[in-house]
């Protein structure tokens, strides 16, 4: 499955458009970052590394699974950006059932009993999957929208500075704003290789 082939990557540093004292900021090390503290902590990893703290290798072809955990009842955003700077949403989708994890729950994508996997694809490279827990539910029609019979949606910028801009309008809308301490973001690594 293309939209679900894992391949990540961090083109540069952008500073995200919104206020520049609660700004979220794109970086080479998170891609998105809540500068406001926050006591709700969401970690990720993949299954080559489960204290999420190397840079394990996977070749082309080979499944790959992702879990993450909350300390609190969140709901969880999970994406990866591709070398080309475009992005793909993994949850939610059609086919993992909910995206609300309580806390302390691991939940692992795609769930033992899920009726597809995820499978790495190229370019090679250093990757990064991002993950994001929300306290409320994100509005995410900015960022991503599904075709018709599609399980995975399709997100809209095709860039990474465009899925950062995008991004940082769905935690913080003008309408109706996310508050900056109930969203908190985390990112792991992995290598494509031959």
């Amino acid at each position: 499955m293309n939209k679900a082939a894992l391949i990540l990557a961090v083109l540069s540093t952008v500073t995200l458009g919104t206020p520049a004292s609660a700004a979220p900021k794109l970086s080479a090390q998170s891609i998105i970052v809540n500068p406001v503290p926050t006591d709700l902590s969401v970690r990720v990893w993949v299954d080559r590394d489960p204290g999420g703290n190397g840079t394990p290798t996977y070749r082309v072809g080979d499944e790959i699974r992702i879990a993450a955990t909350v300390n609190e009842d969140a709901y969880v955003y999970l994406f990866n950006v591709n070398p080309d700077g475009t992005t793909d949403q993994i949850l939610p989708n059609h086919l993992s059932g909910t995206h609300y994890v309580r806390a302390g729950q691991t939940r692992t994508f795609p769930a033992q009993g899920d009726n597809f996997v995820f499978n790495v694809s190229g370019p090679r490279g250093l990757n990064k999957v991002l993950v994001i827990a929300s306290r409320t539910e994100l509005n995410l029609s900015q960022l991503s929208s599904y075709r018709s019979g599609e399980a995975f949606a399709t997100v809209k910028p095709t860039t990474t500075p465009g899925f950062a801009q995008a991004l940082s309008i769905v935690v913080n809308p003008i309408a109706q704003p996310v508050p900056q301490q109930n969203w908190t973001s985390d990112t792991v690594r992995y290598t494509v290789g031959r």
